[in-house]
């Protein structure tokens, strides 16, 4: 019984971890100071996995956020989207549940005649 006690300690002690990652795509195209800055916006997305099985209902995270970001952030004439940027997060729970979140934001420019 002992044994058992403390494989489940440590079990429970190794199990529960969380990655992280991202990346930055494109760069501000501006070569003069012909803009003013905005706002930084995001979109998000999250999937979560029970033993392996779930997300069946998601075309891409990646998509997902990035529509997300362009739908809840409407860009004007003169304005528009740089430095996308893409962020992960793996969290792992007890070696059973695994929730995978996708963030992306931009910077919203807007350039002056």
């Amino acid at each position: 019984m002992k044994y058992i006690y403390i494989l489940l300690i440590s079990i429970f002690i190794t199990s529960c971890a969380s990655l992280n990652s991202g990346y930055i795509t494109g760069v501000a195209p501006a070569v003069k100071n012909n803009f003013n800055y905005i706002a930084n916006v995001y979109g998000k997305s999250q999937a979560t996995y029970i033993l392996g099985i779930g997300g069946m209902d998601r075309e891409g995270l990646v998509r997902e956020a990035k529509n997300n970001l362009i739908t809840n952030n409407s860009v004007e004439d003169g304005q528009m989207l740089v430095n996308f940027t893409v962020d992960e997060k793996k969290t792992f729970y007890l070696g059973i549940v695994h929730v995978h979140t996708v963030i992306v934001s931009a910077d919203i420019l807007e350039f002056k005649e």
